[in-house]
């Protein structure tokens, strides 16, 4: 089930495929934006980890530098932290991701950027938390989601966002998860009903443009 996807190719694939130029057209006047960053723990992106994620090192260095930029610009970049114990979700995975397991904390190369931290309990990560409380005292339009894993937290959060009213960006390499399958699929279902997908660098280029 896991592959080592996150390519080159791959990404100039699925932007070919799923970007829709007349959509990011109707999001890029609604500039007051903020980056969700969800679930950058070493959980999924150590190799110690059972959960790693074999593209992790490739992706980790692209998102590091996205983050500093977005930083420059002086966008918001608000982070997740992902925790469950005794519950559905340990459930349904088999087994817990307790809050004090040092392979839950965020990976060290994202702590400089993680000013702000929000810890969730489930996939959806406005659900039980204060992130759109937040969101609106920023005066925030449009969210940029980016993190892990593509098709269950960030993909959740992407459609949670959008029924709440915001503009929601969805860079086609600016999340990762187990393999191309699943990340194409997110993408497929998002570009039609949810969200724009450009690339992380054309988000820069609009970022700093206004």
């Amino acid at each position: 089930m896991k592959e080592d996807y996150f390519t080159g190719e791959f990404i100039a694939e699925m932007r070919e495929r799923y970007f829709r130029p007349r959509k990011w057209e109707k999001v890029k006047p609604f500039r007051n934006a903020a980056v969700l960053a969800i679930d950058l723990q070493a959980y999924f992106l150590r190799p110690e980890s059972r959960a790693f994620l074999p593209s992790a090192p490739r992706f980790v260095s692209g998102l590091v530098e996205f983050y500093r930029e977005a930083e420059r610009l002086g966008v918001p970049i608000i982070f997740t932290r992902h925790f469950h114990r005794d519950d559905i979700m340990t459930r349904w995975w088999g087994g817990n991701m307790p809050r004090d397991d040092p392979l839950n904390e965020l990976l060290e190369e994202f702590r400089p950027f993680a000013g702000t931290v929000i810890e969730k309990r489930t996939y959806d990560a406005f659900h039980g938390t204060d992130l759109e409380r937040r969101l609106r005292k920023l005066g925030i339009e449009t969210v940029i989601v980016t993190g892990i894993m593509t098709h269950l937290c960030c993909e959740t959060t992407a459609r949670e966002a959008f029924v709440r009213g915001f503009n929601v960006v969805f860079p086609v390499d600016g999340t990762l998860t187990q393999n191309r399958f699943f990340h194409e699929a997110t993408l497929r279902n998002l570009s039609h009903g949810f969200a724009v997908t450009p690339l992380l660098k054309e988000v820069l280029e609009w970022l700093s443009s206004g």
